[in-house]
């Protein structure tokens, strides 16, 4: 019964995402919809062709952090292994709000693959760190190059200041948490406390514990990372590349629709996708549906109504349901996902996952 209402879940998200979706779609071109997908029909399909091959090159980068990290921690996985963790992450990702689902998939998978729940917890940690700090930094130095064309209106600056302070808080917060016993006992004793009290957390002792095992994680995970110099360059300068490839994408959106956009244009539209970016990170709703959407044809209106519209489609298209098509076909043929992996995602298993210390050593590098 518990899988029935744990896959219910995300059907019904899948849903709520699809309906978003098509209602920010709606709002945004109103009763030019039929033109907008009209539109769509005169895109080029080699464009299309490159957008789905930029997609995958963003995955493969994915799965190379992943790959790289594992290494560097004496876990021998190949990379296909990797690549099938990091898009059961996408897929989980995708169908939970924030994306709050994807990681205790990802450790389910790593679990099967032979690494031990605390150490794949650990491998995750050093994803968000680097990530984090790439994402900000990556997005600030976007927005003060290409200042006049991400604050071309007060609702443009909104979405770049909001990004860019809930990153930093929540990025600084760990940091300073994890390093100052006075904010962890502040954030733990009151803020915590507070949430018990309006009956947000319900236990409050386990969440407590809970919190503060991740922050002890978190301050160690960074210590020795901090510490692998190499390691930090090298899974930073992929999130670099992969964010690049990420960002080309409304560029080429444009020139499928026929937009005579050129070269010299480019980091004008890779920063206005990097200020989407940072904003989305954090959106409540499975997908980031609605404000993915709205952010788009906000920042990229100068194309006009039909255009951006029919771009944000394509755009939408390829940065989220082809992914979750592809994830959806990984974890459905995958063996390290077969028989388990919703149950998992639900946390019905955790217990069993997390009891298991007896690791299989040939189950590293088993295909």
């Amino acid at each position: 019964m518990d899988k029935f209402k744990t896959v219910g879940k995300y059907i019904l998200n899948f849903f709520i995402i699809l309906l978003v979706g098509c209602l920010a779609i709606y709002l945004t071109v109103g009763k030019e919809i039929g033109t907008v997908f009209e539109a769509v029909k005169t895109a080029k399909p080699l464009i299309l062709a490159v957008m789905g091959c930029v997609m995958l090159i963003y995955y493969m980068i994915d799965a190379l952090i992943l790959y790289i990290i594992c290494k560097a921690r004496g876990h021998k996985l190949k990379l296909k292994q990797s690549f099938v963790t990091n898009m059961t992450g996408v897929l989980f990702s995708d169908l939970t709000p924030s994306a709050t689902g994807g990681q205790f998939a990802q450790v389910y998978v790593f679990h099967n693959q032979g690494i031990h729940v605390g150490q794949s917890s650990g491998i995750l940690t050093v994803v968000f760190i680097t990530y984090q700090i790439v994402i900000i930094t990556y997005a600030t130095i976007a927005m003060l190059v290409n200042a006049p064309a991400i604050f071309q209106n007060r609702q443009s600056i909104m979405i770049g200041i909001i990004g860019f302070v809930v990153n930093v808080v929540i990025t600084g917060g760990f940091f300073l948490v994890t390093k100052s016993a006075k904010a962890h006992d502040f954030f733990i004793n009151k803020f915590i406390g507070f949430l018990a009290k309006i009956k947000i957390v319900k236990d409050y002792e386990k969440t407590s514990k809970e919190v503060s095992e991740s922050f002890e994680e978190f301050r160690d995970e960074s210590a020795q990372l901090f510490a692998q110099k190499k390691l930090f360059i090298e899974v930073c300068l992929c999130h670099v590349v992969k964010l690049t490839f990420f960002y080309t994408l409304p560029f080429f959106a444009a020139m499928a629709l026929g937009v005579p956009v050129t070269a010299a244009e480019l980091p004008k539209y890779i920063s206005l996708a990097a200020a989407i970016s940072l904003f989305n990170t954090f959106m409540p709703l499975p997908g980031a549906s609605g404000g993915s959407e709205a952010s788009f044809v906000m920042l990229f209106g100068f194309l006009g109504k039909t255009i951006v519209s029919t771009a944000m489609l394509l755009w939408r298209v390829f940065t989220f349901y082809f992914g979750l098509i592809i994830s959806l076909i990984t974890v459905a043929v995958a063996k390290e996902t077969k028989g388990g992996i919703v149950k998992a995602a639900s946390g019905k298993n955790e217990e069993s996952v997390e009891g298991d210390t007896a690791i299989n050593p040939q189950a590293v590098s088993e295909e």
